[in-house]
């Protein structure tokens, strides 16, 4: 069988980002959690593609003749809230090009609500984790054998089946690394926070074990942990691959010329031990790369040796700097903790990037947003981003928001949150929000400190304008 898995254009023209999952796209990061699936097929001796269309700037018209043209026996589409709208107007062009080839959707959206992407009887979803629930459900189109057992899966028969759901997978190192040679034009992904190419990502581990309300974690962690969630009524247990493995596929990409790379996990540093093994084992290949951690997991010996190993950038959820709202969203960490980790984290040459988010807590104010961009100035904070709060279904401040009619638009929408207010409260209005995180972001992206330090890592002018105009 020949498996695509696809990426269509967006029907509005904003392009969804896919690998956080949470936002519109900035720049290209490769879907390492596709690729892994996919490189799980490739094993099983499938004949499988990979097409892009964002990247290939393909319209909808080219989307149809590409269809017209293509005999792919399935389709496959990793999809997240921002794109539900999008890989559904797909299905229907599918469907009325391809007629009844089946289509398997997969990622945190069809994981979460798996009923409104069953659209017919040869549609399926694969919840949670993909790698082995999808090779299962191929092997069994492929045989035209019963799909009935195969745990994770959605399906219509009659009516709309959930099977049984499927534990997260144990052993990570016995993954085939992700399919990276799948991508037809390698170069144009990019983290401008590490300025350098060829870039990709790496996974070294899957889950967090905190409890924040708002969290939209990696849209692989998402899925992993809406499916489990749905059975048994807590967050999946953290799974993590060995040092080993990790920097044998350190040394793979540095043989297949990489030179970037950004570390995907919801958050990289699980103890000191395991963490100064891998720097340890990567620090002379060269590679410089970025990852997301805690500020309470951040310690001087970790971070020595993360700076060691040519790590240039920790993205810190600080959200806040108010203690009270930090604990209102269940962050479980101490405001000082974060200040601490920043001035740490800056002290070895590390960038530290945090994020702040505006609303996520009726405790919010005008003085409380204020006080957050006086923090960030004090800190002198190389990169923050601003964002309005929006709570994504499945979260806890999804119900919350639900309960206390704080939706303007009745219900969760997607939309820019860098720009765009989903939520209000009597106190803060959405115009308010939105003149909040319009206001914090111009003040910092068009500060002379941030263009004169970040110039020559975004490479041009053009690069600032077009990261400006994703913002204001």
């Amino acid at each position: 069988m020949k498996i695509t898995f696809l990426v269509p254009p967006p029907i509005d023209g904003n392009v969804p980002e896919r690998v956080a999952g949470c936002a519109y796209l900035l720049y290209y990061v490769p879907n390492i959690f596709l690729l892994s699936a996919a490189a799980v097929l490739e094993k099983s001796g499938f004949e499988v593609r990979y097409i892009e269309t964002t990247i290939k700037k393909w319209d909808r018209g080219h989307f149809l003749s590409f269809l017209k043209e293509d005999l792919s026996d399935v389709y496959s589409i990793y999809s997240v809230n921002l794109s539900q709208e999008t890989d559904m107007q797909a299905l229907q062009d599918i469907r009325r090009i391809r007629g009844d080839v089946p289509v398997i959707f997969f990622g945190p959206a069809p994981s979460d609500r798996p009923a409104e992407f069953v659209a017919d009887a040869h549609t399926y979803v694969v919840r949670g984790e993909p790698e082995y629930t999808m090779r299962e459900l191929i092997q069994a189109l492929n045989t035209r054998s019963g799909i009935h057992g195969i745990k994770s899966v959605s399906f219509y028969n009659n009516e709309i089946v959930h099977n049984a759901t499927r534990e997260p997978i144990e052993n990570l190192d016995v993954l085939p690394f992700p399919a990276r040679h799948l991508l037809e034009e390698k170069d144009i992904y990019y983290n401008p926070k590490l300025g350098m190419r060829p870039f990709t990502a790496v996974c070294t581990s899957r889950g967090c074990s905190y409890r924040c309300i708002y969290c939209v974690p990696s849209s692989l962690s998402f899925s992993r942990e809406l499916e489990y969630k749905h059975y048994f009524d807590k967050k999946p247990p953290v799974r993590k691959r060995s040092p080993e493995n990790i920097i044998e596929e350190f040394t793979l990409l540095k043989s297949q010329g990489y030179k970037a790379v950004n570390v995907q996990d919801d958050q990289f540093v699980w103890g000191e031990e395991r963490t100064v093994k891998i720097c340890e084992g990567i620090k002379d290949l060269g590679i410089v790369w970025g990852c997301s951690a805690r500020s309470d997991h951040l310690t001087e010996p970790i971070v020595k040796v993360m700076a060691a190993a040519h790590c240039k950038f920790i993205d810190l959820g600080v959200e806040s700097f108010n203690q009270e709202i930090l604990d209102y969203v269940k962050k479980d960490i101490d405001v000082k903790k974060n200040e601490e980790a920043i001035k740490l984290v800056k002290k070895y040459g590390i960038s530290a990037k945090i994020n702040i988010m505006f609303g996520a807590s009726p405790l919010e104010t005008t003085e409380t947003i204020k006080k957050n961009m006086e923090e960030v100035k004090r800190l002198k904070v190389d990169q923050v981003m601003y964002n309005i709060a929006n709570p994504f279904p499945g979260t806890d401040f999804y119900r919350t928001a639900k309960d206390n009619n704080l939706f303007v638009y009745g219900d969760y929408k997607p939309v820019n949150v860098a720009k765009e207010a989903n939520i209000a409260y009597p106190h803060l209005s959405k115009t308010d929000l939105e003149k909040a995180v319009r206001r914090a972001n111009f003040e910092f992206f068009l500060s002379p400190r941030f263009i004169l330090k970040n110039i020559r890592r975004l490479g041009s002018f053009d690069s600032l304008k077009a990261m400006f105009r994703k913002l204001f």
